[in-house]
């Protein structure tokens, strides 16, 4: 059996983080056909003196001091992946930069290890340190505005996007806001779109319950930088059964006292589900919801919940985020207000079968069956210009 090529991921988040994400997600993919090590996250954001953040740093140093490796939660890990939890300083600037330089590089020989035909830096972050000298090709992957993040330096994301600019093999945005973003810098990105794992959720579909009318769900990181709370107070307050589900304040801020409001005006908060459990909550609701704030750094996101709701026949509202298309009957944009609630209560009613195989359709046709599959073919590609040349 032929040797596997290497690629290290790394990684702006933590392996076992409440909510898979992008980066979770291409790294089971490319384990189909490569030897993966994803790097959890070096601390682009700074962090904040909050217990979610101080149970973070416990769990990160001892993870350090008993080497093992971080857990598995979600996604569920494929066979060919190692989760590798660095010690890097959140700052980087100044002389925390230079201790981080020499960190890092120690994490990357570390990762590295091994005979391998090709090795691949494929990155979320474009802070890397020079990292990428060690390998024989080199993947941006920008999923977010990330100098728009609260409590992540512009600066520093910019000088970092402008620096590798000149030696990336492949850049890609999720979004044609970043994508604009990058060309600013010097870029020249292809743009991929979140996408969803449709198979999953259709998989639960079996043993979820009948639908439930009038039930809207909203599944994702509940942030105050993202979500438009009094928006979701006002459908609340119009009766509307309001269930949520996912992180509170995942990535920085404070909404817990938001969270309790809306569960104290008769909403229902299921905590951080599985992917299975929050399948079986989006078949039994009518409407998904992305009601998120239009801001700087949203302008640049791309819901992946979009698919997974029309995966579970959900119709989907959401407000003015640029990367969320209106398509009739099945996706409503709304400025928020009266006007979201409205389509809201449109939508309302369980789906009919024509409806669910209409959605199902378009989230099928933005999958990761199709998008791990570019994905493996772009890591292929580099590792045949390696070899091409011995």
């Amino acid at each position: 059996m032929p040797e596997r090529a290497i690629v290290i991921v790394l990684g702006t988040a933590d392996w076992d983080q409440p909510i898979a994400t992008n980066q979770h997600y291409v790294t089971n993919e490319l384990a189909k056909e490569f030897d993966v090590r994803f790097i959890e996250s070096i601390g682009l954001r700074r962090p904040e003196w909050r217990l979610r953040d101080l149970r973070r740093i416990g769990r990160r140093l001892a993870a350090l001091v008993t080497r093992r490796e971080a857990s598995a939660g979600v996604p569920r890990r494929r066979e060919h992946i190692k989760v590798i939890t660095p010690l890097i300083l959140p700052i980087h600037t100044g002389a925390f930069a230079r201790v981080n330089q020499y960190l890092l590089g120690r994490v990357m020989d570390r990762a590295a290890q091994g005979v391998a035909p090709a090795k691949l830096l494929w990155t979320y972050s474009p802070v890397t340190y020079g990292a990428e000298e060690r390998f024989d090709g080199f993947v941006y992957h920008c999923v977010d505005l990330l100098g728009e993040v609260n409590g992540i330096s512009s600066e520093v994301i910019e000088r970092a996007e402008r620096r590798i600019a000149p030696i990336v093999d492949t850049s890609i945005a999720t979004t044609e806001t970043v994508a604009s973003s990058l060309r600013v810098r010097g870029h020249e990105p292809i743009l991929w779109p979140n996408v969803a794992d449709t198979s999953a959720i259709d998989g639960a579909r079996s043993g979820a319950g009948d639908r439930v009318a009038g039930r809207v769900v909203f599944a994702g990181n509940l942030a105050p930088q993202k979500v438009d709370f009094p928006l979701l107070r006002l459908l609340v307050e119009h009766d509307v059964d309001l269930h949520l589900a996912g992180p509170i304040a995942e990535g920085g801020g404070e909404s817990s006292k938001e969270v309790e409001d809306l569960v104290r005006r008769g909403a229902t908060y299921h905590g951080s589900l599985s992917l299975h459990d929050l399948s079986g909550l989006y078949w039994s609701s009518c409407v998904g919801l992305i009601p998120y704030v239009i801001n700087d750094y949203t302008r640049g996101v791309s819901p992946l919940k979009t698919f997974e709701y029309l995966a579970a026949g959900l119709a989907v509202v959401s407000t003015a985020v640029p990367s969320v298309s209106e398509q009739q009957g099945h996706v409503a944009i709304r400025n928020g207000g009266v006007d979201f609630l409205n389509a809201v209560t449109h939508f309302s009613s369980p789906p009919s079968s024509a409806q669910e195989a209409a959605r199902a359709k378009i989230a099928q046709q933005n999958s990761w069956v199709g998008r791990g599959s570019t994905a493996r073919e772009v890591a292929r590609s580099l590792v045949a210009r390696k070899l091409s040349r011995h």
